[in-house]
């Protein structure tokens, strides 16, 4: 059966951008794409595909390539060279798609994306001939006063938008390739039924008038009177066909159109003696919205039905009206010049359509930014919590919002803020890092930054972080900020607690993100550095204090090294900076320290080696060379074994009691600040500081009078007095009752030393 698909796509065969009744041999082409895709993915990509690999690069390729065409776009002017920029990704990623979903077992996901990406790809084209019917309007107007149909788009804003919208469904469908596999299969249909010759159908495919063919079928299939009618529907879309001069033979064309259409009303009125078939199409062809709108089930055929009815109503209205009503067309019984508008059509149209797409259409053709903004905005709140399913759907709007705002539009900012929010915890839940901060970079400047921030916070590995930041850097963010913020973000969001945990090592790794951006965040690493330090000396977390030195002690040594010149040069050196590299000293000072102790706490665990009482002279006699020989040997490696556990406990000590030696006699006192430099730090800070000052001063004393009790140096005298200086006020810092036990056992050790 002819089906209303073949209506609107032999419509489409005679109205093509010529005028001339003719279709391109590349669009005929496209009729029995289905037929000529060609098989290039191997049976290893086969494979993959069953896991959905395809389905996953050819996404991830898609997004990457939008971001690289609006990146791209900077260095263009028009609109509507973006546009079709778009148009041609969406043409590619769709052609990926159909080669996979030939397969028998292609899968839900994969259907549901290429249908995605025919609808947006469809929006694309639907502002491309918006734009072309703008610009052809400067040749209409050549024609103004000349042409019925050319007055009526110039002066008519609503019929050159229907008209626009119907030319783009006969487009759509003409490029759909299912339904033009099946068209095909119904054309083969009818040709063997109604006696068509073979060469009739297949000769047109291969290039040659395609307009006869229509005709021919028409014909063939026993429709005679249709054949100068469908000639007749030229008139929309041909200008010099509707003349306002009765010198032109057209002229009476016209009258001929509006008596036959007036004819056909009647016709298809009665309906006694017609088929279903021929009076859907004679209702279409005429214009007419029954019965063909109540026989379509797709929403693209009954919007074409309403269109179509549309168009042609106004024109009817529109030569009527040019030719003084001398005669009428008929059709007002059914259809009113105003009751099809583009609103009224698409309020039909969405009783039963839930999809964003139509009503997308509906607003770009309205030229309705805000309300588009708007209405892509509540569908998303609506599925907020279900982005992932939808990633076609949310980079199209987010893309939508880049466009009008490139054109110039008027939106709702608040609005568009909220699509290309959503666009961005999408790609941050793809993982697609490295292309956030170019849309993140299209919102205002702190919700962009906080955005970016949370989830740069969660990257681990530092090639992802070091790619991140540099596309942060092509989308003109400030990576120097990002980097203190990050930072800060880490810092606060894992505070630092007595048990161990995971988030030590993420506070640890945080500080490699002050170091990212080079010198201009050398001061930032070393506060950085001291604000970690400070948080694992007051939870007594040793350990990990200990592994963030060795992690970053060539860097911070290389920052200190810096700043050298700026100290001995300037008079006039920043107290912040003086006292940062001072609290780094000093943590380092300590841990050294505690280093050495330890060392000398494992050697002198170990076991004293045994020494041979006997010595050769007293076994001599007993012994025969040979005996002797292996004596001495034996006698003088258990001698030099002990004389290197000696010097070994010996070296071990006296390095240990000078590392803590120097703890106590640290430069104007260990985490001892100078008026100034106190005054830079907050409350908070000062408590702590005096908090792990006070305990690791302890901390010291006690390490060193164990040594004292357990090695033969001892100098507990000397610690007294160290104690009592007035320079380096250590018995301030120590609790009364501790001091008054650390004096008392110092002063027995002195006293035993005597």
């Amino acid at each position: 059966m002819v089906t209303l698909r073949h209506v609107y796509v032999i419509s489409r065969m005679m109205n093509n951008s010529k005028f001339d009744g003719n279709i391109s041999v590349s669009t005929v082409g496209s009729l029995c794409s289905t037929q000529e895709i060609d098989n290039t993915l191997n049976t290893t990509q086969y494979c993959f595909l069953r896991d959905d690999f395809f389905l996953i690069k050819v996404t991830q390729a898609l997004f990457e390539d939008f971001q690289a065409k609006c990146v791209h776009s900077e260095n263009i002017n028009e609109s509507f060279d973006l546009v079709a920029l778009f148009y041609e990704i969406c043409s590619d990623g769709i052609a990926a798609f159909q080669k996979v979903s030939m397969r028998p077992e292609k899968t839900t996901a994969l259907t549901s994306v290429l249908q995605q990406l025919l609808n947006e790809q469809q929006a694309y084209l639907l502002l491309l001939n918006l734009a072309k019917m703008n610009r052809m309007l400067n040749d209409l107007k050549n024609l103004e006063k000349q042409s019925i149909l050319a007055d009526l788009l110039i002066t008519d804003v609503e019929s050159r938008r229907l008209l626009v919208l119907l030319e783009w469904c006969e487009e759509n469908a003409y490029n759909e390739p299912e339904a033009n596999a099946e068209l095909l299969n119904e054309y083969a249909y009818l040709e063997k039924n109604c006696t068509l010759r073979a060469e009739t159908l297949h000769a047109r495919i291969r290039g040659e008038n395609f307009c006869d063919l229509a005709l021919s079928l028409l014909e063939k299939a026993g429709l005679y009177s249709l054949v100068p009618l469908l000639q007749l529907r030229k008139m929309s879309r041909n200008a010099a066909l509707t003349p306002f001069s009765i010198d032109e033979s057209s002229y009476y064309l016209a009258r001929s159109r509006s008596l036959l259409k007036r004819t056909v009303d009647k016709i298809v009125s009665k309906g006694t003696s017609m088929s279903q078939v021929e009076a859907c199409l004679w209702s279409v062809v005429v214009g007419r919205l029954e019965p063909a709108l109540s026989l379509s089930s797709r929403t693209e055929d009954r919007l074409w039905c309403y269109l179509n009815a549309a168009v042609e109503s106004r024109l009817d209205a529109a030569i009527t009206n040019a030719h003084n009503g001398d005669f009428d067309v008929g059709i007002g019984r059914e259809v009113e010049n105003d009751d099809l508008r583009i609103n009224s059509i698409f309020d039909e149209i969405a009783t039963a359509e839930r999809s964003p797409y139509y009503t997308i259409y509906r607003h770009i053709v309205n030229d309705d930014s805000l309300s588009l903004i708007a209405s892509m905005d509540m569908w998303l709140e609506q599925y907020e919590d279900d982005l992932e399913k939808f990633p076609h759907i949310i980079r199209f709007m987010a893309h939508l919002v880049l466009l009008l705002r490139f054109s110039g539009q008027p939106v709702q900012e608040e609005s568009a803020n909220s699509v290309m929010r959503s666009y961005v915890r999408l790609l941050v839940s793809l993982k697609l890092y490295s292309i956030v901060p170019y849309y993140a970079n299209k919102l205002p400047l702190e919700m962009a930054e906080e955005m970016v921030v949370e989830f740069m916070c969660q990257l681990e590995e530092e090639n992802v972080r070091k790619d991140v930041l540099a596309a942060a850097s092509v989308a003109k963010m400030d990576g120097v900020r990002l980097c203190k913020k990050i930072f800060n973000c880490i810092i606060t969001r894992y505070p630092v607690i007595e048990e161990e945990s995971k988030r030590d090592d993420v506070l640890i790794n945080a500080w490699n993100w002050l170091i990212y951006p080079g010198n201009e965040t050398y001061y930032d690493a070393m506060l950085g550095m001291n604000k970690i330090m400070r948080e694992f000396f007051y939870v007594d977390k040793l350990d990990r204090a200990r592994k963030l030195l060795q992690q970053s002690k060539k860097l911070v040594d290389k920052i200190v090294g810096s700043f050298r010149p700026i100290i001995e040069t300037s008079d006039t050196v920043e107290s912040k900076l003086l006292r940062a590299i001072t609290e780094y000293k000093a943590y380092e000072c300590y841990l050294n320290a505690l280093m050495k102790f330890n060392e000398w706490f494992k050697q002198s665990q170990r076991s004293v080696p045994s020494i041979m009482e006997n010595s050769t002279d007293d076994v001599g006699t007993l012994m025969d060379m040979q005996q002797r020989i292996t004596f001495e040997v034996i006698h003088q490696r258990a001698n030099e074994k002990m004389q290197r556990y000696e010097n070994a406990s010996k070296q071990s000590t006296t390095e240990a009691i000078g590392a803590l030696d120097l703890v106590l006699r640290f430069p104007n006192g260990w985490m001892t600040f100078k008026g100034v430099e106190s005054e830079i730090l907050n409350v908070e800070e000062v408590k702590k500081l005096t908090g792990i000052k006070s305990r690791y001063i302890t901390a010291v004393i006690i390490m060193l009078v164990t040594i004292f009790e357990k090695s033969d140096i001892n100098r507990s005298a000397q610690l007294v007095e160290l104690l009592a200086d007035e320079e380096y006020k250590l018995a301030e810092v120590i609790p009364k009752e501790q001091l008054r036990i650390l004096i008392k056992q110092l002063s027995v050790n002195a006293y035993k030393s005597l």
